[in-house]
């Protein structure tokens, strides 16, 4: 028989460690509401970062337009060539003042005095040198207010260039920012997971609580991840498909990504793309490869330049020297329906016409090899019904249980048989890679599939 004294010292001691185990969820649970808002700010400026980039980009091009309006008109004599100078003229001011704005938001102090300079320099140009020429084109001094207007064009691109230099200053410090605070998350859920390891066993109740904190940890990461392939843009002439499966099971973070961005009324960019390695490491470089991607497509519709810029910043920025990635970039443009793409090693891109399966061809090798790495661009023009099916090597890499790849002759054959709905499609075939690979899947899968309206 037990006694009563050995009962009491029994409940004593599990009352203790289940009393330390609450005390360790609560910080557990605070911590990670600390870290979730110290990302979401994290992130945040780095989306104003971005923001901020597209305004100067746009007031770039405007200024652009102003310069060519003005010489059109003066070579012509026609107004037809004023029109992109007068739409600038309207949207110059309330832009500067969005950008301006966005930058005392942010908490910017560098850049406010360029932008006040950017902005003087613009009005004393259209006051000085514009206005006087569209009403005088021909007057004896028109050569020389061109030179003066010159010289203040300049002084403007300086500025454009200094705001530019800060801005990817900025950008690159919220990335450092973000991956700090991304590796004391995983320092700080390791010495969770060590405390309740301890305390599991001291209870058996213990182990199941850190079991459940595990589970906790593993659902934040996948919302993190979910976070970085949300926000993708709906496109009216296409219907689009996705689908993500991770092999990681502690911490649903992979490298594997893709994206859809529209760049303009008629141009987006679809993206597939995978870094190696796992973890949050490996999240923060999606997102560097999401949103550099973006940034330099707003620059250059050539996706074989996009990807050679991004390779030469990838190779310079890049945490571990032996990291890589392939990417599959394409430019949709709905005027004709053509797809401009550069494949970067990424192999697993097919195109479904008809009953007819093909792989679009790599252009270039994995971006991280080299900086002066080059790539070439193709076009294919799609048709009503084409399907697009692009794929990281999760799908071509899975194995069964005798080892067997699937390859991508298994790839083409699930394919040219899966379902005509993009959603339906994504689903049927992660569907069929997982029964494939016996219900566990190797590496992570990523997939985005578009068809054409």
């Amino acid at each position: 028989m037990t006694s009563s004294r050995s009962l009491r010292g029994r409940s004593g001691g599990s009352f203790t460690a289940v009393a330390i185990l609450a005390f360790a969820l609560i910080v557990s649970v605070v911590g990670s509401y600390i870290t979730y808002k110290e990302l979401n700010a994290a992130f945040q400026r780095h989306s104003a970062i971005d923001t901020a980039t597209e305004d100067l980009i746009t007031l770039y091009r405007m200024q652009i337009d102003e310069e060519t309006g003005i010489r059109g008109f003066l070579a012509t004599g026609q107004d037809v060539y004023l029109e992109p100078y007068y739409k600038a003229v309207q949207q110059f001011r309330p832009k500067f003042e969005e950008l301006e704005q966005l930058n005392r938001v942010v908490g910017f102090q560098a850049e406010l005095p360029l932008i006040d300079d950017l902005r003087s320099m613009n009005e004393s140009w259209e006051r000085s040198v514009a206005t006087v020429l569209i009403a005088h084109p021909n007057a004896p001094d028109s050569l020389q207010l061109l030179a003066h207007g010159k010289l203040s064009l300049d002084q403007m691109r300086g500025d454009f260039d200094a705001l530019g230099t800060l801005y990817a200053s900025e950008s690159k410090s919220s990335e450092d920012a973000a991956q700090s605070l991304l590796r004391r998350s995983v320092f700080s859920t390791s010495a969770l997971i060590l405390l309740f390891g301890a305390l599991a066993i001291v209870a058996d109740v213990v182990r199941s609580r850190t079991q459940a904190a595990l589970e906790r940890e593993r659902v934040v990461a996948d919302t993190l991840q979910q976070a970085f392939l949300s926000g993708w843009d709906s496109l009216p002439y296409v219907r689009i498909g996705t689908a993500y499966v991770s092999a990681t099971r502690d911490a649903a973070v992979g490298g594997d990504l893709f994206d859809v961005y529209r760049l303009d009324e008629h141009r987006s960019s679809v993206l597939v793309a995978d870094v190696s390695g796992k973890g949050l490491n490996a999240a923060v470089e999606t997102a560097r490869v999401k949103y550099s991607v973006r940034s330099f497509a707003e620059e250059n519709s050539d996706p074989a330049v996009v990807l050679a810029k991004f390779n030469r910043a990838f190779a310079r920025s890049a945490a571990d020297p032996e990291s890589f990635v392939t990417v599959f970039l394409g430019i949709l443009d709905d005027r004709d329906m053509s797809l401009s793409f550069a494949s970067a090693g990424h192999a697993q891109s097919f195109l479904r016409r008809g009953e007819d399966v093909r792989r679009l061809e790599v252009t270039g090798p994995v971006i991280g090899l080299a900086p002066t790495s080059e790539f070439t661009t193709e076009r294919i023009v799609l048709k009503s019904e084409d399907m697009l099916v692009l794929a990281t090597d999760g799908l071509t890499e899975a194995r069964n249980h005798a080892g067997e790849l699937l390859g991508e002759e298994g790839a083409v054959r699930w394919i040219r048989a899966g379902s005509r709905d993009p959603d339906r499609f994504a689903a049927d075939l992660v569907a069929r890679v997982t029964k494939y690979a016996g219900g566990r899947i190797a590496d992570d899968f990523a997939l985005l599939v578009i068809k054409v309206a």
